[in-house]
């Protein structure tokens, strides 16, 4: 009797351990764009990408939660075609970047950006773009060393828990225990808007153990400590069907209305990148012409000249709502 209840009991343990590491096994994403360096926060060996024109002003790229520098392939081809470097981090277990803990803090990962920063000698300030996730640790950053900061492009920015429905169809998009059409259906709830079909590179590219440590970092890390974004002006580019951070604009722009822009996207979730690529281009080149300027590379077209009518329409019209104090504009 004692020798199959432990019997039964051994088999429960496997199958549990079993399950566990299948749920939490890493799906690997597609490449990324550029050169894989390493840089060393500490003993952490962090990995990030370079991309782009030597000496050009460099457009550091923080990624989604448990996502990988690869979802900015296409904005990285973009800046780099409009004269910018890229340098497009790999987050704590992402990739090939260590997780040293699973306990690390929003500063721990604005530490490993700022050991990049480091590696490639960055000493000026720099326009920081963070998507989701990566939106916090862009504003951890800035809070952290201000110094090194211009200003903030956040894409989908929000700072608190997304709904109870949109958290579980994350959950099952994270941890692969479930058949493919699940997740797939899942992933088109929680990151997609309507008519939108997300590519096959969004169902793969997840980092569980990854995204249990930012998890961790967000609830632990005092949001009074990091979610000004120092004293940084912020430009946000808010999807009108963002079901997991729907009023994270809004907020921000309630708390800092001086130095806080709001671009709405129409036909975007909280994906976004994928979803509208040419409104996220004209909208952060716009900023970056703005903030910086890019030197022209020998034989390359003023890209400003060679924007369409229409969208360069739309990028006036944009700066120019901008230009208006806390409004909100919708190009």
């Amino acid at each position: 009797m004692i020798r199959n209840l432990l019997l039964a009991l051994l088999a429960t343990v496997v199958v549990a351990v079993t399950l566990a590491a299948l749920a939490l096994r890493d799906n690997p994403a597609r490449s990324a764009v550029g050169e894989t360096r390493v840089a060393d926060n500490h003993g952490a060996q962090i990995r990030y990408v370079i991309s782009g024109p030597a000496n050009a002003p460099l457009v550091p790229l923080l990624a989604s939660f448990a996502r990988s520098a690869s979802d900015f392939n296409e904005l990285v081809l973009a800046l780099n075609a409009a004269g910018y470097r890229t340098l497009a981090l790999q987050a704590r277990g992402v990739e090939g970047s260590d997780l040293p803990s699973m306990r690390p803090s929003l500063f721990d990962y604005a530490g490993d950006l700022a050991a990049a920063l480091d590696a490639e000698r960055v000493t000026g300030r720099v326009v920081l773009v963070g998507h989701a996730y990566g939106n916090r640790v862009a504003r951890a950053f800035a809070s952290r060393y201000p110094q090194r900061v211009d200003s903030l492009v956040l894409l989908a920015a929000g700072d608190s828990a997304p709904p109870p429905e949109t958290r579980d169809a994350i959950m099952t998009v994270l941890l692969q225990v479930w058949p493919e059409t699940t997740r797939r259906r899942a992933l088109q709830k929680a990151f997609f808007a309507n008519g939108n079909e997300a590519p096959d590179y969004w169902l793969s590219g997840w980092h569980p153990r990854a995204g249990l440590a930012q998890a961790y970092a967000t609830a632990n890390t005092p949001s009074s400590q990091w979610s000004g974004g120092g004293d940084a002006p912020m430009l946000i580019l808010q999807p009108l069907h963002d079901a997991a951070a729907a009023e994270g604009a809004q907020v921000l722009l309630q708390r800092f209305p001086q130095r806080v822009r709001v671009i709405e996207l129409h036909g975007a979730g909280h994906a976004i990148l994928p979803e509208q690529p040419l409104q996220v281009r004209d909208a952060v080149l716009q900023h970056l012409r703005v903030r910086i300027a890019a030197p022209l590379m020998p034989d390359q077209p003023n890209i400003a000249s060679s924007i369409p009518m229409t969208v360069a329409a739309g990028v006036m019209a944009t700066a120019a709502c901008m230009a208006a104090r806390g409004r909100i504009c919708s190009p």
